[in-house]
């Protein structure tokens, strides 16, 4: 990647002015930060015991966390001090990020870095010993902190400093394993999903559909409870005549009509080829007439493709639950009502 410096993990003491980064650095760097999906989450318990470790290790007052994007530098963690966000210009750590290297002042009134720094001046605090490590990412960005200071001067031994660097690897380890953590979620979230959904029509599969079949029968939910199962027709043409991608084009939108055809709380899916099966539960005699004659029109309707105008019919047939009935019988009974209804409009 360009633009790239390597970390130089030598304290910072020389009290010279650091050279400001390069505008498309320092937009890779800010990237690099937003890539962690720091948010709502944050603090956390552990970052605040790295934090309370500095402060004892350095022996001072106060320690912190601080991440620093393009306008402004946030407290993540702390210890003796409030988290806050405050600008950029006014950071001590920003010296970090321009340097990618630890920073340290025995006493940063003596510092020309920071005599003018509002946190050394009193208008934000009364630092005088400051050390700061930079937060490294795997690919060479700075893009945080972890700092001490105390109000009154003082020294720090080599050893300090370099444990001040190995919690500041530890916190950037800690970001890691989060960001590892919530991609390995999304991905089992989207196998989950992939595993029970039609991956064409986004609907629920033959086994979310028999699962939930199942769930309903044996939990004896299935009072005023309707099966209903339908049919394309026409569909064959539709492929023989335009393509399998124009089919699958139907499928889609037959899948989105039968969705806006029902209720949120029914349960849509595709069980086969052109085969759809609803699941609705609380839903009496009186509606089921009128639900099937909405299916009918919604599918019937005539769909727009790239190859022209087509238009399908629905077949549909329904069941009701009935004691002592399982799933397979209660799907073949819809069935053999969406195959009698098929022969009556044919």
């Amino acid at each position: 990647m360009s633009g790239l410096r390597p970390v130089d993990r030598r304290p910072l003491t020389d009290q010279s002015t650091v050279p400001p980064l390069l505008t498309s650095e320092d937009a890779d760097r800010v990237a690099a930060l937003h890539r962690y999906g720091f948010g709502d989450q944050l603090p956390t318990s552990d970052l605040e015991a790295i934090a309370r470790l500095a402060g004892y290790v350095a022996g001072t007052e106060t320690s912190a966390v601080n991440l620093i994007d393009a306008e402004g530098q946030t407290t993540v963690a702390s210890c003796g001090t409030p988290r806050t966000t405050v600008p950029r210009s006014d950071a001590m750590c920003d010296h970090v990020v321009g340097s990618g290297r630890t920073v340290y002042a025995p006493d940063a009134r003596l510092d020309p870095r920071f005599q003018e720094n509002p946190f050394v001046t009193g208008v934000l605090a009364h630092i005088r010993l400051f050390a700061s490590s930079p937060l490294v990412t795997p690919d060479g960005f700075v893009i945080g902190t972890l700092c001490v200071g105390d109000s009154q001067p003082g020294v720090l031994t080599t050893r300090q400093l370099g444990a001040l660097d190995d919690l500041a690897a530890q916190v950037m380890s800690l970001f890691e394993l989060r960001r590892y953590s919530e991609q390995l979620t999304q991905v089992i979230a989207e196998l989950d999903h992939l595993a029970a959904h039609d991956a064409l029509t986004g609907l629920a599969n033959r086994r979310q559909f028999t699962s939930a079949l199942e769930e309903l029968l044996a939990r004896q939910l299935s009072a005023n409870g309707l099966l209903v199962v339908g049919d394309l027709d026409g569909f064959k043409a539709v492929n023989d005549s335009l393509g399998h991608a124009a089919g699958d084009e139907v499928l889609r939108l037959v899948a989105g009509r039968l969705r806006e055809a029902t209720r949120p709380a029914d349960l849509v899916a595709r069980i086969g080829g052109d085969e759809f099966a609803i699941l609705c539960r609380d839903t009496g005699e009186e509606h089921t007439g009128p639900l099937l004659a909405r299916l009918r029109r919604a599918v019937g309707e005539p769909i727009v493709l790239d190859g022209g105008t087509v238009q399908v019919g629905f077949s549909v047939g329904a069941a009701r639950p009935i004691d002592g009935v399982d799933s397979d019988t209660l799907v073949g009974l819809a069935d053999d009502e969406m195959y009698a209804d098929k022969a009556s409009r044919r």
